[in-house]
């Protein structure tokens, strides 16, 4: 079976017609329009990237103002928010430990029958200070190692008291 054959015969691409203006234009006149003409498009070619290039830097100051003026007025904003940050990092540490009350009453739990609490504080820095009277702080002291609430308790010293030994807790977190 033969292909039926096309009626129309085939056009020049785009460029090839382009070409063939050109050509045609030039060969029919080397006129001094020609060059003006060719001059202003070589001129326009070159306006691009220079246009671009300025626009860029138009763009990218106003952008660098817009920048400046928003940091001016976060400034405060982020200010505060580093004072709240600092405050935290200050309580963490006390909101973290034991309240007082919750240490006497594991050590009310855990002490041995024949000790007893002589002194119980908490410093300026948060530290906990407690003197309990107990006739055997070794004993005293393995009890309090054992229980959590009590565990953080450091001996810091001991004394003679009233028929038995005052032992001196601080806290050592």
């Amino acid at each position: 079976m033969e292909s039926p054959t096309d009626p129309l015969p085939p056009r020049p691409s785009l460029a090839g017609r382009l070409f063939a203006a050109v050509v045609q234009r030039r060969a029919a006149s080397e006129s001094l329009g020609d060059w003006r003409m060719a001059l202003g498009v070589a001129v326009l070619l070159a306006a691009g990237p220079v246009a671009t290039l300025l626009g860029a830097r138009v763009l990218a100051a106003g952008a660098r103002a817009d920048a400046a003026a928003l940091k001016a007025s976060a400034e405060p904003k982020l200010a505060a928010a580093d004072e709240r940050a600092a405050a935290r990092a200050t309580l963490a540490p006390l909101l973290a430990r034991p309240t007082l009350g919750a240490t006497l009453e594991g050590m009310a739990r855990i002490l041995p029958a024949e000790s007893h609490l002589v002194r119980a504080e908490r410093g300026a820095d948060g530290r906990l200070a407690i003197d309990v009277a107990a006739p055997d702080p070794d004993r005293l002291r393995a009890v309090l190692r054992r229980d959590p609430v009590t565990q953080g308790l450091r001996d810091t010293g001991q004394r003679r008291g009233d028929g038995a030994m005052i032992v001196t807790l601080e806290d050592g977190r």
